[in-house]
């Protein structure tokens, strides 16, 4: 059986995980879709209102993210990226502990922006989607009109 390193595939040098420094200890985080599933989990909503909520804090912070600029509601979006991509990373501790241990303290906002780049390299939009050919469940079949059911002239 083949595995991903015999095609020259470093799976710790893809650009969907990395390792994030926090209390002197290096985290593997990963976005992946069990990452997915987990800040589906820890938002307590759909994925996609987990994205459209990002994109508006981000839009909001206008990339001057520090703790003094982030609202009660924000960090909800920053502990589930968090959460999520270390959990995805191999992190067996629940939610509320790594909360816990967290906190509140500038290391999370950095931990965040690790997961953030991260995460933008490897996401799409919803519209990028939509411009597509190929996935056929955002696009309207069209018809072809080869002139069905009309009669055919015969020719003299």
């Amino acid at each position: 059986m083949a595995r991903l390193a015999d095609y020259g595939i470093e799976l710790d040098k893809l650009s969907n995980r990395s390792t994030v420094n926090i209390d002197g200890h290096d985290f593997p985080v990963v976005l992946s879709h069990e990452a997915i599933e987990y800040i589906g989990i820890v938002y307590g909503d759909d994925y996609q209102k987990f994205e459209n909520d990002l994109n508006d804090f981000l839009n909001r912070s206008n990339s001057q993210l520090t703790i003094s600029k982030i609202k009660s509601s924000d960090w909800k979006i920053i502990k589930a990226l968090v959460y999520g991509m270390l959990a995805a990373g191999g992190l067996e501790e629940s939610p509320n502990d790594v909360f816990a241990w967290l906190g509140f303290r500038n290391e999370t906002v950095e931990v965040f922006t690790a997961c953030m780049e991260i995460f933008s390299k490897n996401t799409f939009q919803v519209a990028d989607v939509k411009k597509s050919k190929k996935p056929q469940d955002f696009q309207k079949a069209k018809r072809k009109n080869n002139n069905r059911n009309h009669k055919k002239n015969p020719k003299n």
